[in-house]
């Protein structure tokens, strides 16, 4: 029997200004019992894919019909995180090509979700699902950047041409800086995916970051780091710390997704509880100067 959860606690007193998600794999593997339990604890449930050519967890068609009535009857978003291990800029024309049509079938295959957005990594170096000290890569490393650029604009442009254009693809920063991403969304072909523990694995400025590409940002992925160590607890981090971003984003009015990026019950639970203090800390804040409720939206 499935376990029930107990209505998430924010919503029973404000609305964000933004979506608060998490990752479908929380609660164990299983993708239909994580977007259960997680629709009582979040209004958002990012769908991570992965695929091996020896194991993979795609959902059937008959999953996915359960996931759309989900969100339907719980007022629940999705958006859908495509494999890590994709390479669509890859020296390897197979290995490109073949990734190129996953990502085109994928997207349509889940088309029927409805998905706000499809995540999407561009691996520059081998593909890795961990950080690897002294990999990040920034400004200074552009040169390996030229030819990648011109095979991940190529890769783009196939997917956007076969894939129907409501469904938006992010590109994710990942052990690389979001710069290197800039002329794909100034080409029309992606919005931002900014995974700011990225950023503090690669000792860039989270705060200038978001500042300077708040306008193709449609979801961030936060989560706590500790050395190289990440999708910790956001507890793990000073709270003046996250404070600071929460504070830059609602005086942005950013309105799209923040994905707890957490892969645990207890760091989801502690990662949410903070979110909303720091939210409810701004709230405040904001009655206090101006003598009303600023963003949020009363329940």
């Amino acid at each position: 029997m499935r376990k029930k959860r107990s209505r998430n606690r924010y919503r029973a007193i404000f609305t964000p200004p933004f979506k608060i998600g998490a990752p479908s794999m929380v609660f164990g593997e299983n993708l239909l019992e994580n977007a259960y339990l997680l629709a009582d604890m979040v209004d958002h449930v990012e769908i991570v894919l992965f695929y091996t050519p020896a194991l993979h967890n795609f959902p059937s068609p008959g999953e996915v019909k359960a996931l759309r009535k989900l969100g339907a009857d719980e007022a629940v978003t999705f958006s859908v995180h495509l494999p890590a291990f994709l390479e669509i800029a890859s020296r390897n024309r197979k290995k490109r090509e073949k990734s190129v049509q996953m990502v085109i079938d994928l997207i349509n295959f889940m088309d029927e979700l409805n998905p706000t957005y499809h995540i999407l990594h561009i691996p520059v170096t081998p593909p890795t699902l961990t950080s690897v000290p002294g990999r990040y890569l920034t400004i200074e490393h552009r040169d390996k950047f030229i030819d990648w650029t011109r095979r991940a604009t190529e890769s783009l442009e196939r997917i956007q041409n076969r894939i129907d254009q409501k469904n938006e693809i992010l590109v994710e920063n990942i052990n690389y800086s979001p710069v290197f991403l800039e002329s794909f969304w100034n080409s029309g072909l992606c919005g931002l995916c900014l995974d700011m523990g990225h950023l503090m694995l690669g000792r860039e400025s989270v705060s200038g970051v978001t500042r300077q590409f708040m306008t193709v940002i449609r979801e961030i992925h936060l989560h706590g780091v500790k050395g190289h160590e990440e999708h910790l607890s956001l507890a793990v981090l000073p709270e003046t710390r996250v404070s600071k971003w929460v504070k830059l984003l609602v005086d942005a009015t950013y309105r799209g997704v923040i994905n707890l990026e957490v892969f645990s019950a207890e760091c989801l639970e502690t990662s949410v509880s903070m979110l909303i203090e720091l939210l409810q800390v701004e709230q405040r804040c904001r009655e206090d100067v101006h003598g009303q409720t600023a963003f949020f939206s009363s329940t």
